[in-house]
């Protein structure tokens, strides 16, 4: 079984230093991609090998 690392929204807060609601405003812009969080008992969470494919992708792009 592939054990997953899960991120909780103050953790994604603080990886990208930002506040709640950029983090909520950059899931709801279908142009940034960013991924979307998982509902477990009505909490969010985040994958975060989702959020270091994002990292990536966002890398790719500013060096393009």
């Amino acid at each position: 079984m592939i054990e997953q690392t899960f991120l909780t929204g103050p953790q994604v807060q603080a990886r990208y230093r930002r506040t709640h609601v950029t983090i909520w405003r950059w899931v709801r812009d279908p142009n940034l991609g960013f991924p979307q969080p998982i509902k477990i008992n009505r909490h969010n969470f985040w994958r975060l090998a989702d959020l270091e494919a994002w990292e990536a992708a966002q890398a790719e792009k500013s060096q393009a």
